[in-house]
């Protein structure tokens, strides 16, 4: 068996576990660019020469863990099935992931971020629902973009969302809940079945980091505001706001707490806070 062979058999496996459809093309795209060059040599050439070679780039530490991720994972499916015999990852320490501090927005700018959209009249009803939907959910800017009006319950205020980890239900707060009821019954006129639309179609993942953007833009914070920046955001605020860290987590539909405390950009002043209000001076009468 080639590798070409191997790694289609592998995202076939992938597939009958039930992999995400995502999950499966990452792995293809990854695999791709890391074995490009032998894709017809056989599976047995993969050794840890070879694997070292393969990881041998000029990428972002973070990426690079991405990749040796999934080359780890179609080793060790080689290995499970018999066709590889040894381990070329053995021994060899995983690469180091750096998680650095990424933007979030604070009250001032996402105030910043609302006047911006009360200010253009067209598709203002819209914008002021998706604006408060991300910054009130933290869904991610496809899982938004699949939204039909049949997966919202206004009697609960919850959402069923198909996302990256899967099916799920969010919850959203009663601004946010106003504002959606305001959209759906004052200013969404289209028959597509889904939530979020413009001019008749359904918006998609791309036009909204675009929106976000240009919206960041317009509001003078800078061409680094994204979807994924009201996400972070989300998470950030939730914890200084006093949510515990479960129910972050579970709002988040992490599987991990590792996953959602990258999210999560606290500074000082909340730590400072946190220690006045639940250090071991905390209520002390101290003697001057």
């Amino acid at each position: 068996m080639n590798i070409r062979q191997a790694i289609e058999a592998f995202q076939l496996e992938h597939k009958a576990r039930g992999s995400r459809p995502r999950t499966v093309e990452w792995h293809g795209e990854v695999l791709g660019i890391l074995l490009r060059p032998m894709l017809d040599a056989e599976v047995s050439t993969l050794d840890v020469f070879k694997v070292n070679e393969v990881l041998n780039r000029d990428v972002k530490p973070n990426t690079l863990a991405n990749y040796e991720r999934s080359l780890r994972a179609f080793t060790n499916w080689l290995i499970g099935v018999e066709v590889l015999q040894r381990d070329p990852f053995k021994g060899k320490k995983r690469v180091k992931q750096v998680f650095e501090a990424k933007r979030t927005l604070s009250h001032v700018e996402i105030q910043a971020l609302f006047r911006e959209v009360k200010a253009i009249p067209r598709c203002q009803s819209r914008n002021m629902a998706l604006l408060a939907l991300f910054l009130d959910t933290g869904l991610r800017a496809a899982e938004v973009a699949r939204l039909r009006l049949s997966d919202v319950d206004w009697d609960t205020g919850t959402l069923k969302v198909d996302g990256k980890t899967g099916p799920g239900t969010v919850a959203f707060g009663r601004q946010t809940h106003k504002l959606l009821r305001r959209y759906v019954t004052h200013a969404r006129k289209s028959l597509d079945p889904h939530l979020f639309v413009f001019d008749g179609n359904p918006v998609t993942s791309a036009s909204l980091s675009r929106w976000a953007k240009r919206l960041g833009q317009r509001a003078g914070l800078g061409d680094d505001v994204g979807c994924h920046t009201f996400r972070r955001t989300f998470a950030t605020l939730c914890i200084s706001n006093g949510m515990d860290f479960y129910s972050l987590q579970r709002a988040m539909r992490h599987s991990t707490p590792a996953m959602t405390q990258r999210y999560i950009n606290l500074d000082f002043s909340h730590v400072r806070r946190q220690i006045d209000r639940a250090g071991p001076l905390a209520g002390l009468v101290l003697p001057d």
